[in-house]
């Protein structure tokens, strides 16, 4: 950051007064920023809000005789965005596991990504696992490492997420078929079955979980994020966004205090 952005703070104690003046923004998130503080934070304002880089660069409040590139927005909207993730992981450490014995989860795995040359059934993109609990909105999603959800995958990122004892409805999807061996109650609806392919005869779907996901596809398509190197911290970007809607809290202020928590 520029020496005249911020200030200094200057010791006048013994040897001290030989010392260079440091920064204000020493040590804190903005040390080594090139832009100005009230920028920073329109940037900031601006990635709370979802703002397109078009709309960022022509609503440019400051004044200066430049225009902000779409580069420097992209930029500070993945600082942002990293803040976000090490804020919402170390948070979702303390929300625990969902479910329990008596309680429903339903999972269900898909992918993110499009369709190769717009047609067929070949897609091209990334596997995200699902879960939520029935009767609350604590949705969880994880991104199958190396694109793979077998169950050697799959297994490990249920049980992180959901409590032994839990009823967890998925589809016939056979890296599911050992959950009973983990402690969990599983139940199945068969997707290909053509007289009810959405609901089993005892009453089990996976709707909901699939329906969640098909909302976080609509975020990924809004930003076209669908293909970006870093997938996994867009997952953690909606999910964030997603507890700040629910919770009808302000997502410049939790911006904020992500930031202070980094």
């Amino acid at each position: 950051m520029g020496n005249n952005k911020v200030g200094f703070f200057v010791c006048s104690r013994g040897q001290c007064r030989s010392k260079k003046n440091i920064s204000r923004a020493t040590g804190t998130w903005f040390e080594n920023a090139r832009l100005d503080l009230p920028r920073i934070f329109y940037l900031m304002f601006c990635f709370a809000y979802r703002t397109p880089h078009e709309t960022v660069q022509r609503e440019d409040f400051v004044k200066d005789g430049t225009i902000l590139s779409s580069r420097t927005i992209s930029d500070w909207y993945s600082y942002c965005r990293e803040a976000v993730v090490i804020y919402q992981l170390d948070n979702q450490v303390v929300q625990g596991r969902i479910g329990g014995v008596g309680k429903i989860v339903q999972i269900d795995e898909s992918k993110f990504g499009k369709r190769k040359y717009n047609k067929g059934k070949r897609v091209e993109g990334h596997w995200v696992l699902g879960m939520i609990e029935d009767g609350k909105e604590d949705l969880r999603l994880e991104v199958c490492p190396d694109n793979v959800r077998s169950a050697e995958v799959l297994i490990p990122l249920i049980r992180k997420h959901v409590t032994e004892g839990t009823t967890i409805r998925t589809d016939c999807w056979r890296a599911y078929d050992s959950l009973p061996e983990y402690g969990y109650v599983h139940q199945k609806v068969n997707h290909s079955d053509p007289v009810s392919p959405f609901v089993a005869e005892d009453g089990t779907h996976t709707q909901r979980i699939e329906s969640q996901c098909r909302v976080v596809k609509q975020f990924f398509r809004k930003d076209n994020y669908n293909n970006t190197g870093n997938f996994s911290d867009v997952i953690v970007e909606f999910m964030w966004r997603r507890n700040n809607k629910l919770q009808k809290l302000d997502p410049f202020k939790r911006l904020i205090e992500a930031i202070k928590h980094v």
